[in-house]
């Protein structure tokens, strides 16, 4: 639990750090380290209540140095903070999912490869969405935390999931981006 609560808040001093950086360096870290941490803490969660505990932690672990960030004056501070220095809870909420569905994944059959294939959808998506804008950092990001959340199942759970994946990747893509 300390280690969730520990890694968020370092991964988001180190990111409040890095939001004077280049673009193209905070766009691929910004939210991939995140969700890596928080698929990291779910998958090795010893049970179902453990891993909302450590989803939440690892969740809440950066909105700390953002609020440390806010209490500087404007300009003074070496963090940047946001437009209104708050982390969106819908953000908050999608981490503590992604440690859920990384608890998941530790079951077999097909409830261990959906529970794989809604973070590998969404990722897919991600990728395929920085391909169109030219963002390449964030491509990369994006594919290098897809072959972690495929590398969770093993055999042909893995290509079930990477399938469904892209099942879910193209419905949304046709569906709600358009042709």
């Amino acid at each position: 639990m300390m280690l969730s609560l520990v890694g968020g808040l370092l991964l988001g001093a180190f990111g409040e750090m890095l939001a004077h950086g280049p673009d193209p360096l905070v766009a691929a870290y910004d939210p991939y380290a995140y969700l890596a941490l928080a698929l990291a803490v779910g998958r090795t969660a010893a049970g179902f209540g453990w891993a909302v505990l450590a989803g939440v932690l690892a969740a809440l672990g950066p909105v700390v140095p953002i609020l440390a960030a806010a209490a500087f004056p404007s300009g003074y501070h070496p963090f940047h903070v946001g437009v209104d220095g708050a982390v969106p809870g819908v953000t908050l909420l999608a981490l503590a999912v992604c440690a859920l569905l990384a608890y998941g994944t530790r079951r077999d059959g097909p409830r261990g490869d959906l529970a794989a294939a809604l973070p590998a959808g969404v990722l897919m998506i991600e990728a395929v969405e920085a391909a169109q804008s030219g963002s390449w950092s964030v491509q990369i990001a994006a594919v290098l935390l897809l072959a972690a959340v495929l590398s969770l199942r093993r055999g042909a759970g893995a290509v079930r999931s990477a399938l469904a994946g892209a099942v879910l990747a193209t419905a949304h893509l046709f569906f709600v981006a358009g042709p």
